[in-house]
């Protein structure tokens, strides 16, 4: 065994050793303290936002933390596993200064920030976990290049998985190279490698998934259709080799920035969808008998796809996303508490298996409505609220820049028209416009949400609202009670798209449903 050889079998005890001590899996809440020197209000931010990914869920949301006048921020959240991920100081994160930390459940960190003239400002961290990772956090990956390069590839599959094999090995060759010049740590080192993997993951799947947009292009319901040849062959798991290279035993790679854009990218890849949307098409039932097909899918899937004989971590968090999607439905039809009982032996993971019994607690426990928050942005949803008394309010965010968002206010512009008529019911549509005066904006909403309530709201206000919320992505819709209270099945724009009669069914089985709710504590008391 030659020196090398010892030296990297070493490193990799350490790393091994280490895992034990890692604080992965534990739910806490955190604190991220800031200062930056020399700010001033005069700059063109007053606060600044981390994007927070909540796996377990399935969910992303904005963590915004308001500047003080000194330059400090402070901000709390609650984590289920370590974050690495960074603040940002736009709306528009790309060509902004980011500020990078690593926060695990349990951490208070402080960060000294001052900025300069690059992307990453130099920063100085304390408390916490993030010192260890201090080299790493001042690296910055180019991600979209990634991404694009494999999107864009113009060859066959078979050309595309030679081509993604040889540069991923390049890559990871060229992160160790950078571990050693940098003198990473064992630890930074895997959180890097991880890193990479991740990235990789999510551009590796996306060659395929733009397959199958260009062929929704000519017919949507391609995709979807049995016995289409392509679509057959891409739900084949060996024709995804690289994904056995990448490391989805390790745990790590949950605390890295994209993990849940590889999780997303996976959970909706031809190989896990095809064979469902072949045989039952789009629709989703969430009765035991699909949902079981489903996760049998998944298992025997995700053993091809990572030559594994157990369902790796992240199968076993796609599987929590079946059982969780289908718990409602099982509580509408009385058969909770069998119906997640026999599906309990797909979820070994014992933190995974945890957070699914945790998420059936609650639904047990299901209020169709939640109390609104305390915040920075409570006066001003209250302030809507008083100018349409009486009323369900379904606040719509939208912005000239997301197209899916246009695209539904478009569609839906006549059906709305008819609401004008009902007292119970009000859309407020909220937009992220910089430039009220501007054509492009002025033009499409006098064309398409003429005599509608739309309110500007700048990036600021934006990402006190995702703080608030709790979201990330627009476009987004939130329902609100006559009285103030946050409907936990809310109404969507997008249901006026099934027809206006459907739209006002599902509006008074939510009324009906919140009543019930308020019959029920009545009766208790």
């Amino acid at each position: 065994m030659n020196k090398k050889t010892i030296i990297i079998a070493l490193l990799a005890l350490v790393a091994i050793a280490g895992r034990a001590q890692e604080p992965f899996f534990r739910t806490d809440s955190a604190v991220v303290r800031g200062h930056i020197v020399n700010y001033s209000t005069e700059m063109d931010f007053q606060s600044i936002s981390a994007f927070v990914p909540n796996v377990f869920m399935g969910e992303n949301s904005i963590l915004t933390a308001e500047i003080r006048q000194d330059g400090t921020f402070e901000k709390h959240l609650l984590l289920h596993y370590p974050l690495r991920s960074w603040f940002y100081t736009s709306i528009e994160t790309e060509g902004y200064q980011q500020i990078p930390f690593y926060l695990c459940p349990g951490d208070t960190l402080d960060i000294t920030i001052r900025f300069n003239d690059g992307v990453i400002p130099d920063c100085e961290y304390s408390g916490g976990h993030a010192p260890d990772v201090a080299r790493l956090l001042k690296v910055r990956c180019d991600v979209m290049s990634l991404y694009n390069c494999c999107r864009n590839f113009e060859g066959g599959i078979e050309a595309f998985n030679s081509f993604a094999d040889s540069l991923y090995t390049v890559q990871v060759r060229e992160a160790n190279e950078q571990a050693d010049r940098l003198r990473f740590t064992p630890f930074e080192r895997r959180l890097a490698l991880c890193d990479l993997a991740v990235n990789w993951g999510d551009a590796y799947l996306s060659y395929f998934s733009q397959i199958q947009d260009k062929m929704a292009e000519d017919n949507p319901a391609a995709p979807y259709t049995a016995g289409n040849a392509m679509m057959e062959r891409l739900s084949q798991p060996e024709l995804y080799p690289l994904l056995k290279r990448l490391p989805n035993a390790d745990s790590l790679m949950l605390a890295t920035r994209f993990f849940h854009r590889y999780l997303s990218s996976l959970e909706y890849s031809s190989p896990l969808r095809y064979p469902i949307y072949a045989k039952r098409g789009t629709i989703w039932e969430g009765n035991l008998q699909n949902v079981v097909e489903q996760l049998l899918l998944n298992h025997s899937v995700g053993q091809r796809l990572f030559e594994s004989n157990e369902d790796l971590v992240p199968i076993q968090l796609i599987q929590l996303h079946v059982v969780n999607d289908a718990l409602g439905d099982w509580m509408d039809r009385g058969t909770i508490e069998e119906d997640f009982s026999a599906v309990k032996p797909f979820l070994n993971h014992p933190v995974v298996s945890k957070m699914a019994q945790q998420f059936y607690e609650e639904m047990l426990a299901y209020e169709p409505t939640l109390p609104l928050p305390e915040g920075a942005a409570a006066e001003f949803i209250k302030d809507i609220l008083k100018q349409y008394p009486n009323r369900y309010i379904i606040l719509d965010f939208w912005a000239m820049y997301c197209g899916p968002c246009k695209m539904e206010i478009r569609d839906t512009r006549n059906l709305r028209q008819q609401l004008h008529e009902r007292e119970d019911v009000k859309f407020v549509f909220l937009a992220n416009e910089r430039n009220p005066k501007n054509e492009a904006y002025s033009d499409f909403v006098n064309e398409n949400l003429k005599d509608e309530a739309n309110i500007v709201i700048d990036d600021t206000r934006l990402r006190q609202l995702q703080d608030f919320f709790g979201f990330a992505n627009l476009p987004y819709n939130v329902t609100l009670t006559p009285d103030g209270r946050i409907v936990r099945d809310g109404l969507l724009l997008r249901e006026f798209e099934v027809g206006y009669d459907s739209f006002i069914q599902r509006l008074e089985e939510m009324k009906a449903t919140i009543e019930r709710h308020r019959d029920r504590l009545f009766n208790s008391q």
